[in-house]
């Protein structure tokens, strides 16, 4: 069985085009879980993803804290299980309820 990694340089090239937003959240999700587990997936969300721009929405400030302290290793993370620079900078959005 092929990756995902696998899978996505070949759907860029072929189709020339960006990579949509789900696939960015989707993989964004993934690495929080990778880096923080289970507890950081639930509690940092992808919200928004706009001009190579990935915004985050954590539960609390603890969360903010390390997404804001962490968010170069993230962009570096996410970019490398895609492929290619699709993520060039992290931003913290309102945080949720």
């Amino acid at each position: 069985m092929r990756t995902l990694k696998e899978l996505l340089p070949k759907k860029s090239r072929s189709g020339g085009g960006d990579i949509d937003e789900k696939t960015i959240f989707h993989i964004a999700k993934r690495v929080v879980v990778e880096e923080y587990g289970v507890r950081g997936g639930e509690n940092i969300v992808p919200v928004f993803y706009k001009e190579k721009k990935l915004f985050l929405s954590p539960r609390s400030s603890l969360w903010a804290s390390e997404i804001l302290l962490q968010r170069r290793h993230l962009c570096q993370r996410i970019n490398e299980v895609l492929g290619r620079e699709e993520v060039q900078e992290i931003k913290v959005s309102r945080q949720q309820g």
